[in-house]
């Protein structure tokens, strides 16, 4: 029997059956992907003493305004997240991580180590490799494409 094989298939399954296993490991953090990707972000941000703002986030993770507001406003309900406002401009507020985001944070990041670290010993050395050139070919391409 012939196997059909549509690569970007494969790449959208495996996306989805990803976020569902993170969704899982971020369940009793009260965290959905986005949320813990965007903690990781302002995280990330913090330690390399960057200022961030919303239309940062909307460019970031490619999401509407709308999108990264709900976000927003969930974290900082949940005490992870809170908005400064900027001297000088009463509209625009940085967004910083409270110590309790700091610390949900590093837990996120020790659960991610450790999918990671499963992930990567299901490939060998030569397997990794072509993987990850394929993936930086495919997404070269695809993003070319997007500007045409």
């Amino acid at each position: 029997m012939k196997e059909n094989f549509y690569p970007m298939r494969a790449v959208a399954n495996l996306n989805c059956v990803w976020h569902r296993v993170l969704e899982k490991q971020m369940a009793d953090l009260g965290l959905s992907s986005i949320q813990s990707r965007v903690l990781g972000y302002l995280y990330f941000q913090l330690r390399e003493n960057k200022s961030v703002f919303q239309k940062e986030l909307e460019q970031e993770f490619k999401i509407r305004r709308s999108s990264v507001t709900s976000v927003i406003q969930i974290l900082e309900k949940k005490g992870l997240v809170r908005r400064i406002g900027v001297p000088g401009d009463a509209r625009r507020k940085e967004l910083m991580l409270t110590e309790q985001g700091i610390a949900v944070q590093k837990t996120v990041l020790e659960r991610l180590e450790c999918l990671e670290k499963m992930v990567m010993e299901i490939l060998d050395q030569e397997e990794r490799q072509i993987w990850f050139s394929c993936i930086r070919k495919i997404e070269a391409e695809l993003e070319e494409a997007e500007y045409d």
